[in-house]
């Protein structure tokens, strides 16, 4: 069961790490977490356009993980790695955590925001 919010997801410089077995898949996820994040804090799909909007602003406003990532030459985000492992699937253009990718965030959740604490 899908309980929290994009926004409740910790990107942390490196993010996601430990969730889904490669840097990669989840270089991959947090973008389309941060995706989800400034797109309306819902899990949906995003397309490259989305993406690379998030992208600027993010870089531009000095907003991490991907101000750090974005200079390190291991940020090799794999979303074809991502759809194969099940964590996320294609809808034409665009791309969506599956519930499993989701379900794979939860430790980096932030635990108190879930709970209204």
């Amino acid at each position: 069961m899908i309980d929290f919010k994009p926004s409740h997801v910790v990107l942390a410089v490196p993010p996601l790490t430990g969730t889904m077995g490669r840097a990669e898949r989840e270089h991959a996820a947090a973008i389309i977490v941060r995706t989800c994040q400034v797109q309306g804090d819902e899990w949906k799909s995003v397309t490259e356009d989305q993406v690379m909007a998030m992208l600027t602003a993010d870089l531009e406003a000095g907003t991490q993980p991907f101000v750090s990532l974005i200079k390190n030459p291991f940020f090799k985000p794999d979303p074809a790695a991502l759809v194969a492992a099940g964590f996320a699937k294609r809808d034409g253009e665009a791309l969506e955590l599956t519930a499993k990718g989701i379900e794979a965030l939860r430790p980096c959740v932030r635990l108190q925001e879930v709970s209204g604490a």
